[in-house]
């Protein structure tokens, strides 16, 4: 059975093409939908998004700032930041939206112009032609002003259907380490078509469930859509709108939208 492969990978028994050897030119990056959940072996991705959050009475906007790089075909590192241009931007969480077709990022007090860092270590523990199975654990950096270190384990699961769709889930565990440890499980569902050779959109969703300590929390909907355009071998453009409360009163007044270039180096 042929592995999946990366952009600019051979697929099966291994034959590249000549125009590719001669030339040095990467080959095209394979569908999004059929990509796999890490970085090809030595490949760097750098990703840069803007964003603005939205609150009833404020509003604000922040960049995120994010690179990684595959260690292996099956080992991913990665270092994420973010940054607020100003107090509205704290308390909207600007950064958060500008970090594109992702829910899952926490460990941030929003008490700084910078947000802090987050260390992540990515392994994909099976990978076959339908279902990818991995092992996502990602640290924060205490570097705001009266944050505590945190933490975040995961178990992602990707699902390629064929070459027209896919869907991102797997439940994560948040653990941050204040005064009270407050602990977070996370159910994210991203689900991808793709729409035509570079486009592919879909609805995003999340529910999370608190679980200290607070002893009878209420779990949280987040509803969101996203959409990702490929324009150049190893450039993608993404977007994205969230509602991280639907549920709660005044849900629907509290979103944000983020914009987002990635682009990998071989």
């Amino acid at each position: 059975m042929a592995r999946r492969s990366g952009a600019g990978q051979a697929d099966g028994d291994g034959v590249v093409t000549a125009p590719a050897l001669v030339l040095g030119v990467a080959l095209a990056a394979p569908a999004f939908v059929t990509r796999p959940m890490t970085l090809p072996r030595h490949d760097f991705a750098g990703d840069v998004g803007i964003g603005y959050g939205h609150r009833p009475d404020f509003g604000g906007g922040g960049l995120n700032l994010e690179g990684a790089f595959g260690v292996t075909e099956h080992v991913e590192l990665g270092l994420r930041t973010g940054v607020r241009f100003s107090d509205e931007s704290r308390f909207a969480a600007a950064d958060y939206y500008a970090r594109t077709l992702w829910t899952e990022t926490y460990g941030t007090n929003y008490a700084g112009v910078a947000a802090n860092p987050e260390f992540r270590v990515r392994w994909v523990a099976y990978q076959g032609d339908v279902v990818e199975l991995g092992l996502d654990g990602r640290a924060y950096l205490p570097f705001e002003p009266r944050s505590r270190f945190g933490g975040m384990f995961g178990l992602p699961l990707a699902f390629h259907i064929g070459d027209s769709a896919r869907i991102d889930t797997g439940p994560y565990f948040v653990t941050l380490f204040y005064a009270q440890t407050g602990t977070a499980l996370s159910f994210p569902a991203y689900f991808w078509f793709q729409v035509s050779e570079k486009v592919w959109l879909g609805p995003m969703a999340r529910v999370l469930v608190p679980l200290t300590p607070n002893p009878h929390p209420d779990p949280a909907l987040l509803l969101g859509f996203g959409v990702g355009i490929q324009v150049a071998s190893a450039v993608d453009l993404k977007s994205m709108i969230l509602f991280p409360g639907i549920t709660e009163t005044q849900g629907a007044q509290n979103f944000g939208v983020g914009f987002g270039v990635q682009f990998r180096i071989e």
